[in-house]
């Protein structure tokens, strides 16, 4: 009779009809949206890749979690970020077992959290496992209830499908059991320990342990951020395995930074030129279609991860930029450019703006080569140049503790030692002549990989962190090459952008519609935005956009001030009631970083953020010192602040002089129009030098550069007239 009952249950259930407990309890409604897949109308890459998964997915609203208290269900939970493509084997593994897809469907409502969009999630990911001794991995499963309180969790390996599948099963059997035995006690027992976990946050987030010399402490940062590399093993600890484009922006901006001591800098563009030693000729950058990975597999940059997507793009051509104005080595401003055309290639959408990315984790062996392989596809000839400038070998070039298995004999991945230009001059032959040699190699090579990968698909969901972080990529394209045409896709770009993702006076995540849980905008969002706005705003002089860049910090302000502290999300978008702020570099840069240079930013050229908002952002925490690598957009934002460089210029300045101004470095460099008190002579630029403002009065171009682009070994200070003896330094001067 039991087994009859469950029975008649099941099927009543998957009818969408109300389901009596014979105990007398509540009545159980399986609403019909919990029997199909609903993520697939969604916007974004993470939806979109699941669109035709058998697991009846639901998107993460309010609504989703009503129907979970209807049908007496908990739910199964999954956080990913489009950044780590490897989610996609975990859920198609998860969907391809009978067993496994029955129990999500039946037994749970199964919500895909984009943990991206939904920043506050991402977050929490971290804290959720540190509260498990567990280390992060993504996707994690999480079990919560209707009420929005994790009953359990786990990180999932992606390296290991079926593995995740196991871990599904083994969690499902004693998660299952507990709330069918006692439901009540779960409720009770998940919403105390979120109780308890809300205090410990909010406990953590209101000790101050606030610098009391934040000048001092961001200059020992950075002697031990530069310390950190070690020049004899090439290694840069505890960097990780992500490509370090916040520590070397921070590096080399520091590198030219006038209002810092001179042994600082000097050992800042040390430690630049090793970095740029290790990565520029890496495998990290593809040099068949000029793109950058994200990522590496183990302690080489001679594996990458072969993962991409376009925000990553952007971030590192803005640091591989930084890195030219400090060294002037031309094959990082070959690399940053080469990052721009491949995103414009890959990630642009048909209507201008830029998509996230939507990669599949592939084979590693569809990306390698052999030797063999390139002899017979070149030919002796292209081969014999290809293979030296690659750095391709017999047995493969992978160091032996990369790959201690020999899981890829003889494979090779690629990276370019040098420049086209000096290819052809090492082959004795005309860049006229082998430039097109080369790109013929690079074509050919390209087909063949590509028929490796298959056809895959290709995102097209306008995506607003990808395209902000495009708009500040090509505006520091225009500020190291002068090129104008860099500028006017900035601006353009930029006014898309804010037809696409601004509603009113908020921000959305995705130019498609979306439930405000999902699509709004967080605070990370609003920083990004106000980062790319000023960029703007900085290479053009136009007031537009520092009225709009106003407009949002007052925004941005009004959602994310906290009781003493910065929310990532607005209360009413949270699902889960944990006080969630963004201080650390987890997957991206920090949200405190990003919000804290912008403030210096606007403070500077008059426009303050409301004092409230302001006071969150201007502290540099004392723990920094202890982990530079994961604080250096604050970093960076602190340098700005207290050794802060300003350009203030005349209204009748040359037009050369201007130029000048607009191509300063955008961030660490802040520039205004003079107002009356200010006392700058017809035609010139006051540069202004740290809190005492010390001022200096220049009227060239070259007097402007010399001034706010110290390189080591130049003199500390300019003679009469503004202008220093040309320099003896045997760096290239971008």
């Amino acid at each position: 009779m039991v087994l009859c009952f469950l029975g008649l249950l099941s099927v009543s259930c998957r009818k969408g009809k109300n389901v009596a407990d014979p105990g007398g309890g509540p009545v159980v409604m399986i609403a019909p949206e919990l029997l199909t897949n609903r993520v697939g109308m969604l916007p974004g890459a993470i939806y979109r890749s699941q669109a035709r998964s058998p697991i009846h997915w639901q998107p993460w609203t309010k609504e989703t979690l009503e129907r979970a208290r209807g049908a007496r269900r908990l739910l199964f939970a999954v956080i990913a970020i489009p950044q780590q493509p490897s989610y996609q084997k975990v859920l198609d593994s998860l969907a391809s077992d009978p067993s496994a897809l029955q129990s999500i469907n039946d037994d749970y409502v199964p919500v895909l959290i984009d943990g991206d969009a939904a920043r506050e999630m991402g977050i929490l990911t971290s804290d959720l496992c540190v509260e498990i001794k567990r280390g992060l991995n993504l996707p994690l499963f999480v079990w919560m209830t209707h009420e929005g309180n994790p009953v359990a969790w786990i990180p999932v390996s992606a390296s290991d499908p079926s593995g995740a599948r196991d871990l599904f099963k083994q969690s499902h059997t004693m998660v299952s059991q507990m709330w069918q035995d006692v439901p009540e006690y779960v409720l009770k027992n998940s919403a105390l320990d979120n109780a308890n976990r809300r205090a410990r946050l909010e406990q953590r987030k209101n000790i101050k342990v606030m610098s009391q010399q934040p000048a001092l402490d961001a200059v020992r940062s950075l002697r031990q951020l530069a310390s950190l590399y070690d020049p004899y093993s090439r290694s840069f600890d505890e960097t990780g395995g992500l490509f370090p484009s916040s520590a070397l922006e921070l590096l080399a901006s520091s590198s030219v930074h006038p209002g810092l001591p001179a042994d600082a800098r000097s050992r800042c563009l040390a430690t630049t030129r090793d970095l740029l030693k290790d990565l520029l000729p890496s495998a990290m950058f593809d040099p068949l279609d000029g793109g950058v990975f994200s990522s590496r597999r183990g302690l080489s940059w001679a594996l990458p991860s072969f993962v991409r997507d376009c925000s990553s793009q952007g971030r590192v051509a803005v640091s591989l930029l930084a890195a030219y104005r400090a060294t002037g080595d031309a094959r990082a401003l070959d690399k940053a450019l080469g990052l721009i055309t491949f995103s414009e290639n890959v990630h642009a959408t048909p209507k201008g703006l830029f998509a996230a990315g939507l990669t599949e984790e592939t084979n590693p062996e569809l990306w390698m080569w052999s030797v063999e392989d390139i002899g017979k596809i070149l030919g002796p000839d292209d081969a014999a140049w290809w293979i030296k400038a690659t750095g391709m070998k017999g047995l493969g070039n992978l160091p032996s503790e990369v790959d201690p298995r020999r899981e890829y004999f003889r494979g090779n991945t690629l990276g370019l030692s040098q420049s086209v230009a000096e290819l052809a001059a090492r082959e004795s032959q005309p860049l006229e002549i082998f430039a097109p040699r080369f790109e013929a190699v690079q074509t050919k090579l390209l087909d063949i990989r590509n028929s490796r990968l298959g056809k895959l698909r290709r995102d097209d969901c306008a995506h607003a962190p990808s395209t902000f972080r495009m708009v500040s990529a090509y505006a520091a394209a225009f500020v190291a090459t002068g090129d104008d045409a860099y500028r006017q896709k900035a601006v353009a770009l930029l006014g898309r952008a804010r037809e696409a993702f601004a509603v009113g006076p908020k921000l959305r995540v995705f130019s498609e519609e979306a439930p405000a849980t999902i699509g709004a905008g967080r605070a990370f969002l609003y920083a990004l935005a106000l980062q790319s706005i000023l960029d703007v705003a900085a290479i053009t002089s136009d007031e537009q956009w520092l009225v709009w860049s106003e407009d949002l910090a007052t925004t941005a302000a009004e959602l994310f001030t906290g009781d003493d502290f910065l929310k990532e999300c607005p209360d009413d978008l949270k699902l889960v009631d944990l006080p969630v702020t963004d201080l650390v570099m987890l997957f991206d840069d920090s949200t405190a970083g990003l919000v804290s240079l912008a403030e210096c930013r606007l403070a500077e050229i008059g426009r303050p953020l409301v004092a409230s908002f302001s006071q969150l952002a201007t502290p540099m925490p004392s723990y920094t010192l202890d982990r530079p690598v994961l604080h250096t957009d604050l970093l960076l934002a602190t340098i700005a602040r207290h050794y802060k460089v300003t350009a203030v210029y005349a209204a009748d300045i040359p037009p050369a002089l201007k130029l000048a101004v607009e191509r300063l470095p955008m961030r660490v460099v802040q520039r205004r129009p003079a107002q009356a008190g200010d006392e700058v002579p017809a035609g010139t630029v006051k540069v202004l030098l740290g809190e005492e403002n010390e001022s200096r009065i220049v009227s060239t171009p070259e007097a402007l550069r010399e001034a706010v682009l110290p390189l080591p070994g130049k003199s500390e200070t300019l003679p009469a007239g503004g202008t220093r003896p040309p320099s003896s330094s045997s760096t290239p001067e971008p």
